[in-house]
């Protein structure tokens, strides 16, 4: 035990360096944290953007699926269901995610906090450990603590903390560059292969744009030898690269085919690039955001996120300027960093960094490599500053200063001497912003540069600059914590717990309420539509990145709200409830928190059971007991998890404009009847106020005000209900500008007096979907107000559609239909199994299972190729006459394949191992061990003596100087150091830091 314990601790001593960055790093950002009050400091939290809406609720699944809960395969949390390869390569692929997994689940948003902490420091440390091992010198313990953290925490790091899988590029991209390094210098493919294979792995997106920077490095790497025009052997270095590249990409095919099946369902088509030439910034625009300070926002308008260090703004002309510094090697650096920019600059190029698709949110998502390349050559100016004068270091300085005073004139929105805030009571305080914080922090980091040339070795400036370097970064962080705040919002550490926790524990009531194998659940309250996947109930509501378009869009038409990557459960009505088998709607009273305005449940639907669960509050200052209660309703009209249907569902055909005729069509294909439970209300009598309208070419109405100063700007219509019935009301439009819906009884109305009721916002994300207006009598006129809301003052829409639903019409017709119902008798995420009865031979069960790759059915023990139903959107399967067993496993031959390839990657990755370590001294020895052992040769006969004398042996004693070795001339180069590594590594270990100074 003893020998283990000095055993770790001289591992730790021996890298007390990459210790010290990893958590001088991650206590710098958790500083910043703790200055904005995150928890458990206070009710902030590290939950913003995609990590708020997506992330956090893709970990609590991962969670569950680690311990054995949930698939990592399939799941059925998600707009219906669907495949979960996707999700996991773009959200959860991480090694990092462990941390998720380990800790308990109330402690989610620590966990994450703990594992964007761990990112950043382990950043810092690859960051480390390449600056070292590329040094042409054994490098200064300063430099090594200095440029990794400015890499840990520039400024992409920090904003792009709300996308943590992105952040494992930052890991890895040192990792690969010196595997490149050692790939070309000493032809050793296995330090190149596996931090590639671990980078795809890890973000299949993020690893396209390194590899595409890999390659342009490989080619810098070859190109900036400053002895020979090519490396040695550079035919073969060039295809020990492909091949290297080949074996990495099969190692990380199991994540790498699947994901791109799993794009191939919609995200391929999500947008419509423009590919016509055009850039994206002004240049010196561009070089304030090498300012610290100058976050502006992560929507799509945004510039580069390029903030590595005030340091670097003085460290990386000196650069250029170094005369120790080989000329080729300065001029592939300038190149290297040219086309980077360049990348950004141009759109059609930076569309293709981006995978040939436009950002939604977050532009510039490669930009972390062009801030890595600035702090590797500020690096080495640090490491070479003997080779710049004192001139040039001020020449620099006063430059710099010239600039900003420049910028001060321009006024740039995101670059200012200060900026003005308000506190908690209203009263306004200043802040000073980039220019004033540039100016100082230049200011002082010129007077240690100058220090630290003349005083290399001087512990107190190496202290001063890692000191003063600590502080900038800390700042920095609190300003972009602060920015990000005000631009995007983070959430409430209260509005996630114990939100989640009640959730769960609902969730678990209604599974033991009811027992039944499948079923699916709505809710009137969503914190975000991503709430059934972090929960575990199944449901059509879910948003990602990864989707199944086709069945998205199925839902869209039948009137559920619709974002292009995600649908949710508002806009529905009892026959969706029927057809997509929402068997209990759950409603939450007490607390309503995220309590939906616009959807009710019908009273028709009644409550079951329900669970209490009390919360301790203040409440006017005093402690209260807060109860909230969930409690579950049914619905009486299901038609399960799919249906025999009577007619041609294979047919069916959805419309763009009306949502009810839609619901309609695909009703009665099931019955095999022709019913019209949704019919059109009459619209009686319209009127405006302050309201022009034009017609638009491709058949939409615009309203917009006559006078912009009036406010009041509306559009009513009277309808005449035809029978007791809710009131539904959809306007469909390409262009979605906010309004809000009002209606009063028509005997009711006054004019001029607002006593309307308020129903709702309608359009814009969420709100776009079938509006209910409420229930009425036969004959009964409602006026129904429409006004526009937004900034544009307009709003648009093709036509205006009011209906009313036949419930007990609708309620007969389902029970009519209960003997076709297809019944689950066994569940599991990736198998089900049930029974179905046909009328005749070829009649489709249709299911609500989106179509997709992968299903493999059975039919009464026959293999049975299912078919696309509703749009290609839905799986139908022919079916026998009289009942049918059927089996459905989800188990895709793509996702086989893939597995095949990265057993085979692996296969090739342990042969370039045995082949690499020891220079192939154990592949020798394998073949030495397999090949036949050959017939032993007869010894020679022992020479016979001859008498003669043989003088004895002498001892002569050489001294240790009498052999000096050759000294070095100014000619001779270091190789190893021209390797970009030093002498250590020829033992293939790590012996410490090696300088004090």
């Amino acid at each position: 035990m003893r020998r283990f314990v000095e055993g770790i601790g001289g591992f730790c001593i021996d890298r007390r360096l990459y210790f010290a960055v990893f958590f001088l790093a991650a206590a710098i950002m958790y500083g910043s944290y703790v200055f904005f009050r995150i928890h458990p400091i206070g009710d902030s939290s590290v939950l913003v953007l995609d990590l708020n809406g997506q992330y956090v609720y893709y970990y609590e699944h991962y969670r569950e699926a680690f311990w054995g809960r949930e698939s990592w395969i399939y799941n059925w949390s998600r707009n219906l269901s669907g495949e979960m390869f996707g999700i996991f390569a773009y959200y959860l692929a991480s090694p990092f995610m462990i941390i998720i997994a380990l800790l308990p689940r109330h402690m989610m948003l620590t966990a994450i906090l703990i594992m964007q902490l761990a990112k950043v420091g382990s950043s810092a440390v690859t960051c480390c450990f390449f600056l070292k091992k590329t040094a042409k010198h054994p490098p200064k313990a300063v430099s090594l603590v200095l440029f990794p953290l400015m890499y840990a925490l520039m400024a992409f790091m920090v904003v792009q903390l709300m996308d943590p899988m992105w952040l494992d590029g930052l890991i890895y991209l040192p990792l690969i560059c010196w595997g490149v390094r050692r790939l070309v210098y000493e032809g050793r493919l296995l330090p190149y292969i596996i931090p590639l294979a671990l980078m795809f792995i890890a973000h299949f997106y993020i690893g396209y744009m390194v590899g595409i920077f890999t390659f342009f490095y490989f080619c810098y790497v070859c190109l900036s030898d400053p002895e020979r025009a090519l490396p040695k052997k550079f035919i073969l270095r060039c295809l020990a690269f492909g091949a290297g590249t080949v074996v990495a990409l099969m190692c990380s095919a199991w994540v790498l085919i699947p994901v791109y099946n799993s794009l191939k369902l919609g995200k391929f088509e999500f947008t419509d690039p423009d590919f016509s030439l055009a850039t994206q910034f002004d240049f010196l625009t561009f070089i304030t955001k090498l300012f610290p300070m100058t976050y502006d926002t992560v929507y799509p308008e945004g510039m580069p996120m390029i903030y590595c260090g005030t340091a670097v703004l003085l460290l990386v002309p000196l650069y250029f300027m170094n005369e120790k510094i080989n000329v080729k090697e300065k001029t592939a650096d300038a190149v290297l960093t040219v086309i980077l920019t360049v990348l950004m600059y141009i759109k059609p190029w930076d569309m293709a960094m981006h995978g040939f698709q436009v950002p939604n949110w977050l532009p510039f998502r490669y930009s972390f490599i062009f801030s890595f390349m600035l702090v590797c050559m500020a690096f080495k100016a640090f490491e070479n500053l003997e080779g710049v004068t004192a001139k040039n270091i001020g020449g620099v300085f006063f430059g710099l200063m010239v600039f900003l005073f420049w910028c001060e004139r321009e006024n740039y929105s995101h670059f200012k001497l200060f900026v003005t805030r308000k506190n908690a009571n209203g009263d306004s305080y200043n802040i000073i912003q980039g220019i004033w914080v540039s100016m100082i922090a230049l200011t002082v980091y010129f007077v240690l540069l100058y220090l630290i040339r003349k005083y290399p070795r001087s512990r107190g400036v190496a202290f001063s600059l890692t000191l003063v370097l600590t502080a900038e970064l800390f700042a920095v962080n609190i300003d972009t914590i602060k920015k990000i705040d005000i631009d995007v919002s983070y959430s409430k550490y209260s509005s996630y717990e114990p939100y989640m926790s009640d959730l769960r524990k609902a969730v678990d009531t209604i599974e033991e309420y009811d027992p039944e194998p499948f079923y699916r659940m709505e809710a009137t309250f969503h914190r975000t539509v991503n709430d059934a996947i972090g929960t575990g109930y199944k449901s059509l509501s879910h948003s990602s990145s990864t989707m199944n378009a086709p069945a998205l869009l199925m839902l869209h038409r039948l009137g559920f709200a619709y974002g292009g990557h995600y649908t949710k459960y508002d806009g529905a009505t009892p026959m969706t409830d029927a057809i997509f088998d929402i068997k209990y709607i759950m409603d939450k009273k007490g607390n309503d928190m995220y309590v939906s305005s616009r959807y009710k449940v019908p009273p028709e639907y009644q409550i079951k059971t329900e669970i209490s669960i009390d919360h301790e509050k203040v409440v006017d200052g005093e402690k209260k007991i807060v109860p909230t209660t969930f409690k579950f309703y049914k619905n009486p009209n299901t038609l399960g998890l799919g249906v025999a249907a009577k007619g041609d569902i294979s047919e069916v055909e959805l419309g763009d404009d009306d949502p009810f005729e839609n619901q309609n069509i695909l009703f009665n294909a099931l019955a095999g009847k022709e019913y019209n439970f949704f019919k059109p209300v009459d619209i009686i009598n319209s009127d405006n106020e302050n309201v022009r309208t034009i017609n638009t070419t491709d058949g939409h109405i615009k309203y917009y005000p006559m006078d912009e100063n009036n406010k009041e700007c509306h559009v009513d219509y009277v309808v005449r209900m035809d029978k007791d019935s809710d009131l539904y009301m959809y306007l469909p439009t390409k262009y979605e500008r906010s309004c809000n819906i009002w209606y009063q009884p028509e005997d009711d109305y006054v004019d001029d007096a607002y006593n309307m009721e308020y129903v709702g916002q309608f359009f814009v994300g969420d709100n776009y979907s079938i509006m209910k207006i409420g229930r009425f009598l036969k004959n009964q006129e409602i006026r129904v107000r429409i006004t526009i809301a937004n900034d544009e003052n307009e709003a648009y829409w093709r036509d205006k559609l009011f209906y009313s639903f036949d419930y007990d019409g609708f309620a007969k017709a389902v029970e009519e239909m209960q003997d076709s119902v297809f019944e689950v008798t066994e569940f599991a995420d990736t198998e089900l199994t049930g029974k179905v009865n046909a009328e005749k031979d070829g009649q489709l069960l249709f299911t609500t299972i989106p179509y997709e790759n992968g299903w493999t059915i059975e039919v009464n023990g026959k293999p049975t190729k299912p078919q696309k139903a509703v749009d290609d959107s839905l799986i139908a399967i022919p079916l026998e006459k009289g009942e049918n067993t059927v089996k459905m496993k989800f188990s895709p031959n793509y996702w086989r394949l893939s597995l095949v390839i990265s057993i085979f990657g692996v296969i090739l990755l342990a042969v370039v191992a045995l082949a690499d370590i020891k220079n192939g001294k154990y592949l020798r020895k394998l073949f030495e061990h397999s090949a036949k052992k050959e017939p032993e040769e007869e010894p020679l006969p022992e020479p016979k003596y001859s008498g003669a004398l043989v003088p004895e042996p002498m001892m002569i004693e050489i001294a240790d100087n009498d052999n000096p070795p050759a000294p070095k001339t100014e000619n001779t180069v270091d190789k190893t150091a021209q390797m970009g590594y030093d002498n250590s590594i020829v033992k293939n270990s790590d012996e410490g830091d090696g300088n004090d100074g």
